[in-house]
């Protein structure tokens, strides 16, 4: 391995653990790879801080907006108390409903948000049902998070795989491609939470609040998002226009029709994410560029040439599960990635397999409560334990793997 493929590969640890350990903000990190990418000429100084205005952060900028105009006019607190309200009489009723709506919204919009809107509404149908919101809560993030797996729109690391896909001149996935495996991976969930998951859970009395979050209601404006938001992703379906430019006239369309401020607009901007993916996309491609990601592509070749196609990538989906339960999905896409479509293509094995393998399962973030923003907003609220994360969410994971790599196997001969 040459020098610099070394230093490469040093950095990328060195940015993996503070990824996992977060001495520092993430803004400062993400700012930071590419300068230190650029002094040691591990790229080009004059092109480092180009992905930081790629199609790939625009279109997330732009649907962020769009997702906030439709919780802030009550849109989503409408649908989603409709349905929940008409499903949650019993325990599994309202795991159900919480399914439906939870995975419905974050197909779409941020899951974050929606496990943030939610929140208040399971818990005032688990008060009307006799149940208990422990038993809930993380139900409830794991609803959202999964419900990210089914369109292109619903989570940034299918943004990001497409943005690679490109880039390596491979065929990108199209809109609803990812129905098909995470429609699935959604059902599994709601099946394992409603006879098995919430029996793992603790039994406590907790209080919601949801003062965090006010909606307007205004019929008018919910209308108007409505609307806008139906345009959206029949544009970003039909590919009538590139999807980055459908997302950036949605979020025009909800400021200047009044259904969000401008203001607005612009807290709902997730800078650490845009930071860090900006930041991290010229490590993966230096991974590439300096050959550090072939050399060990070729230490793994021989142990992998006599592998059946579905063990490797049952192999893909496992590391990347293990890696996203610990980083941020969007950080461990990006540094899993490239090393995923080199292993696929040293095998013999189609390499948009290895990529619907760690697109998919970057969600998988069950077993800790720092693996995902949603997990994160239920830990405290839901009076959970780390223990209560690994003896609820390990089960899960292994279903999710077998899950994912036996479909991206069907799906990708």
């Amino acid at each position: 391995m040459t020098f610099q493929a070394t230093l490469t590969c040093v950095i990328f640890l060195i940015v993996v653990i503070l990824l996992i350990w977060q001495p520092v903000h993430m803004v400062i990190l993400g700012a930071a790879i590419p300068a230190v990418l650029a002094v040691f000429g591990l790229i080009d100084a004059g092109s480092a801080y180009t992905e930081f205005g790629n199609t790939t952060i625009v279109f997330f900028m732009g649907l962020v907006v769009v997702g906030e105009a439709f919780f802030k006019t009550g849109l989503a607190e409408f649908i989603g108390g409709k349905i929940i309200g008409l499903l949650g009489k019993t325990e599994k009723g309202l795991i159900l409903g919480t399914g439906i709506v939870a995975g419905g919204l974050s197909a779409f919009l941020n899951d974050t948000g929606s496990t943030a809107c939610l929140m208040p509404i399971v818990s005032s149908m688990a008060e009307k049902a006799h149940v208990q919101k422990s038993k809930l809560l993380m139900a409830l993030a794991y609803f959202a998070s999964l419900g990210g797996t089914i369109t292109l729109a619903g989570t940034t690391p299918h943004i990001i795989v497409n943005g690679v896909l490109k880039d390596s001149a491979l065929r990108e996935f199209g809109f609803f491609e990812y129905t098909r495996i995470g429609l699935p991976l959604l059902l599994v969930g709601m099946v394992y939470m409603c006879f098995v998951g919430t029996r793992l859970l603790p039994v406590k009395d907790i209080t919601i609040k949801g003062e965090g979050r006010k909606s307007s209601h205004d019929p008018r404006k919910m209308t108007v998002v409505a609307l806008i938001f139906i345009g959206v992703l029949a544009a970003m379906a039909t590919g009538i226009i590139p999807m980055h430019i459908a997302g950036v006239i949605g979020a025009i369309l909800v400021v200047l029709t009044g259904c969000i401020s401008i203001e607005e607009a612009i807290k709902a901007f997730p800078t650490s994410t845009i930071f860090i993916v900006g930041g991290i996309f010229p490590l993966s491609k230096a991974l590439v560029s300096t050959g550090a990601a072939e050399y060990l592509v070729n230490k793994l070749s021989p142990a992998l040439q006599n592998l059946p196609p579905v063990v490797l990538l049952g192999g893909i989906t496992f590391l990347m599960l293990l890696m996203t339960q610990f980083l941020m999905n969007s950080s461990a896409t990006v540094l899993m990635l490239p090393i995923a479509l080199m292993l696929c293509q040293a095998a013999g094995i189609n390499p948009l397999a290895g990529a619907m393998a760690v697109s998919v399962s970057a969600s998988g973030a069950f077993t800790t409560p720092f693996g995902t923003a949603p997990n994160l907003l239920v830990w405290e609220a839901g009076g959970y334990s780390m223990k209560d994360y690994f003896k609820c969410g390990f089960p899960l994971c292994i279903l999710f793997c077998l899950t994912t790599t036996i479909l991206c196997a069907v799906f990708y001969p």
